[in-house]
């Protein structure tokens, strides 16, 4: 048999493989649900499912002792949800602060109501870097495929660090993908039967790799906290009265993530609690102290731009005709969390996601 003949031979059995591959990955995986069925396919940026990550973080919590995390995130993307329990669920939606990506699992604060509250399954929604616009395409596009709006009993939304950017018009690409070449990835993870098998296969062999080596490559991104927060801080004083038309975007996207919040959960009570931080002290809604200390947070307006946010959500809900339907419960304006609550000035430890279970306890047992 000559070269030629065998290179033909070579090229269309290659070619027949991946058109049968394309098929089998067609009706396997989600491109039919997204791309044909009744729902529109909108990316959901730093969304991970079927992860379970282990790694060291003695460098983050400045411990000289190993302090093991493990995350784990189930086939559907979420963090704390019990497969088997037909409880009513209350959903915790927000970024990162409600991820809590390095506390470890039972740590977290919806796996401490989980022991408390015992008659709901509280279920992690929390997706790194997401803001109210995240949490507006994540409601339409994840949480009303995958649970059952009859069963959800609360939604919170803990909002309030990553508006920040929203109030002065800015995305990034946790809002969603700004490069080709990442709306390729993502595609594929969020759709192709194979790659996600390959994915499980790939986290299920770094966890082994990281239980047995202590992989830190995780935390590259996070520095401990090298002192204190500042006694006193800067004064930041808000007295204008803020119209919400002038910030038609923010307006836009916090009006929608209401609306679309009841038209998929009709039956869901919605408490959107306005986080609060150390190193932002409120003394009213319109003072706050920064007690941050120089060159740490990203902005130099870090609790200004906060203090922003919250008196633009009020402001909406104050003067909305569904203000009757959500409940807003401004805990910045209160110490739930300690200095002590946090590694890195905003996200909570231990002791931090502790204070937040608290919280969100005392203001369900108000309801």
């Amino acid at each position: 048999m000559s070269f030629l003949r065998i290179s033909k031979v070579a090229f269309f059995n290659i070619i027949f493989l991946l058109l049968f591959l394309s098929i089998v990955d067609f009706f396997l995986g989600y491109w039919r649900n997204n791309f044909f069925g009744s729902n529109e396919y909108l990316q959901i940026p730093n969304l991970t499912r079927n992860k379970t990550y282990k790694y060291d973080v003695k460098n983050l919590y400045s411990s000289k002792k190993q302090i093991n995390i493990i995350y784990k995130r189930d086939e559907f993307g979420y963090r704390s949800k019990d497969l088997t329990s037909t409880r009513p669920i209350v959903l915790t939606i927000g970024g990162s602060t409600t991820d809590q990506h390095y506390v470890t699992e039972g740590k977290t604060f919806q796996d401490i109501l989980d022991l408390k509250v015992k008659k709901y399954d509280f279920v992690n929604a929390g997706v790194d870097g997401q803001s109210s616009y995240g949490h507006l395409v994540s409601i339409s596009n994840w949480h009303s495929k995958f649970l059952d709006k009859n069963n959800v009993s609360i939604i919170i939304f803990y909002l309030g660090i990553n508006d920040r950017k929203l109030v002065n018009q800015e995305f990034t690409d946790f809002d969603f993908a700004q490069s080709q070449k990442r709306y390729i990835k993502n595609l594929l993870k969020d759709n192709s039967f194979f790659v996600s098998k390959l994915l499980v296969m790939r986290n299920r062999i770094k966890f082994y790799l990281s239980s047995k080596n202590n992989n830190n490559d995780l935390l590259t991104s996070y520095s401990p906290r090298k002192k204190d927060f500042e006694k006193i801080g800067i004064k930041y004083e808000f007295n204008e009265n803020l119209d919400i038309k002038n910030y038609p975007k923010y307006k836009e996207i916090f009006s929608d993530l209401i609306l679309q919040t009841r038209r998929n959960f009709p039956k869901s009570k919605i408490f959107i609690i306005q986080q609060q931080i150390p190193g932002c002290n409120f003394v009213s809604k319109n003072i706050v102290y920064d007690r941050h200390p120089n060159q740490v947070m990203h902005s130099s307006n870090y609790c200004a731009d906060l203090l922003k946010v919250f008196k633009l959500q009020e402001k909406f809900l104050s003067e909305s005709q569904i203000k009757k339907k959500v409940k807003l419960f401004p805990m910045y304006l209160q110490e739930i969390i300690k200095d002590d609550g946090v590694y890195d000035y905003v996200h909570t430890n231990n002791k931090g996601s502790k204070s937040i279970a608290t919280y969100i306890e005392s203001i369900i047992d108000q309801d």
